[in-house]
């Protein structure tokens, strides 16, 4: 008797759906915070990079694939406006954050503070050109017209 464990109906009603969704959600940012405090901590305790290699392709894959799917999907945040100041402040918070790992990991102000305006024109590049991109997006998706049960 031949039994088939993987089933590709879905065995879950909606509301364990619903939680699946949320227990996934929270498993993403966990393991996401998790390995951004591992890099962070490796930094600071002057780690070599090489050290570090499986963590950075972890933490950037998942990066990229959560923007890529967000910008593709015409989604900003539950909280945070898309605008000049987003980017303004989100580069700003980025270029501290960085100067002082390297503050820590240097013992150098100059290093710290080279990388700390390195990091903020780079974020807010970033930034901005991901806010111009999901502004289209969000329009294209907004005016697309509306499928209806005869067209399909």
């Amino acid at each position: 008797m031949k039994q088939n464990i993987f089933s590709k109906k879905n065995q879950l009603d909606e509301m364990q759906e619903q939680t699946l969704r949320k227990i996934e959600s929270r498993g993403f940012w966990l393991m996401w915070w998790g390995l951004f405090a591992v890099m962070i901590f490796q930094l600071m305790m002057q780690a070599d990079i090489s050290q570090m290699a499986g963590e950075w392709i972890v933490f950037m894959a998942a990066c990229l694939y959560t923007l890529e799917e967000c910008l593709r999907n015409g989604i900003w945040d539950r909280h945070i406006k898309a605008s000049l100041s987003t980017s303004i402040v989100g580069s700003l918070v980025g270029g501290v954050l960085s100067a002082v790992v390297m503050m820590f990991a240097t013992h150098s102000l100059a290093v710290a503070g080279v990388t700390g305006v390195i990091t903020v024109v780079f974020t807010f590049t970033l930034m901005q050109a991901a806010i111009s991109e999901y502004k289209k997006r969000h329009q294209e998706l907004e005016n697309a017209p509306e499928e209806t049960d005869e067209q399909k």
